[in-house]
């Protein structure tokens, strides 16, 4: 071999040490931080737990409004009330969701609250792709908000991510939007760079429309005193501890400007490819902004790059020793 040849060789087993002991040391800092966020996810998840346990018994927040939105639908009752967004049991989503609580209401009210804060839990499962990274998560603090409160976003946050990495899931998109309109914002991406999910979203809006003439049909009055309810919280301030606003003097004037700069930043990720930059504005858009609303944040650890610790590209499996809080392959490996 040429003395060029020996020094090539050399410079390249040097630079494959090199890239070794790097992937090494930043595996050994993967697992240190995993071990400290399980210590602390955990006891915070635990300490959660018996708070949220000893509030009423763990009815949360915005899980009753739900309850109590089947049961009016049961008793021919209005489901709408002209009061803020802040106001307790206060039902601010169409008609149709309450008529699909409908079989939940006739459960009781304590029961269906720790069903469906267990079925957050189960969307954080499938959003981090590994039970040892739902224990870290809950080290976030908007997750143990969202868990405490019982609200919708990791639900919908799902529905995101499986039409990202499954078609079947463009079905769900349509019903997904209609309760916090930001999962809609994911459809560009899809549109452009899943083709094979475009005949399921038109299959998916089509049916979803057919529902909503269904139900209108059913109870027109509720659709006009939805459509009211709008337009009065287009008028009202937006308040709350936890609440952020770009324009406090109204709901509606608010959301419209959240959305239309979510909607620049998901058109920018559909031309740019970037599936976690347009799954992070469709997951956390919504009408009234707080601090929970960012807990599907954690799902951006599926978009994790493939060559980081742990992570798997589409079809392989993770090493059997591996212990970083690893799932199934991301959905698109970022930049």
């Amino acid at each position: 071999m040429s003395e060029t040849g020996r020094t090539a060789g050399a410079a390249t087993g040097a630079g494959s040490t090199g890239s070794v002991r790097s992937g090494r040391r930043r595996a050994l800092l993967l697992h240190i931080l995993t071990d400290a966020g399980l210590v602390l996810g955990g006891a915070l998840g635990l300490a959660a737990f018996v708070a949220i346990a000893q509030d009423h018994g763990g009815l949360g927040y915005d899980t009753p409004s739900y309850w109590l939105a089947g049961k009016n639908v049961l008793a021919g009752a209005h489901l709408y009330d002209t009061d803020p967004y802040s106001t307790l049991s206060l039902y601010t989503y169409p008609p149709i969701f309450a008529q699909l609580f409908v079989p939940l209401s006739l459960l009781p009210e304590l029961f269906v609250a720790w069903v469906w804060r267990v079925s957050g839990v189960l969307c954080l499962r499938y959003l981090t792709g590994s039970w040892p990274a739902t224990v870290v998560c809950c080290a976030f603090i908007p997750v143990l908000t969202e868990l405490a409160i019982s609200n919708v976003t990791l639900q919908l946050a799902v529905v995101i991510l499986f039409a990202m990495r499954d078609k079947r899931g463009a079905y769900l998109l349509p019903w997904a939007a209609m309760i916090k309109f930001g999962p809609a914002l994911i459809v560009p991406y899809l549109w452009f760079h899943k083709p094979e999910s475009r005949r399921p979203l038109v299959i998916g809006t089509l049916v979803f429309l057919a529902a909503c003439l269904v139900s209108i049909g059913l109870s027109p009055r509720d659709w006009s005193d939805y459509v009211d309810m709008l337009r009065f919280q287009n008028t009202t301030s937006l308040s709350g501890t936890q609440v952020i606003h770009l324009i406090p003097s109204g709901g509606g004037i608010d959301f419209v400007a959240r959305f239309a700069l979510a909607g620049i930043v998901a058109l920018l990720a559909a031309y740019w490819g970037r599936g976690w930059l347009a799954y992070a504005a469709a997951s956390i858009t919504c009408p009234v902004m707080a601090i929970s609303r960012f807990a599907p944040l954690v799902g951006l650890w599926r978009f994790r790059p493939a060559g980081w610790p742990g992570a798997t590209r589409a079809g392989e499996a993770p090493a059997a020793n591996s212990r970083t809080p690893t799932g199934p392959a991301p959905a698109e490996a970022a930049p």
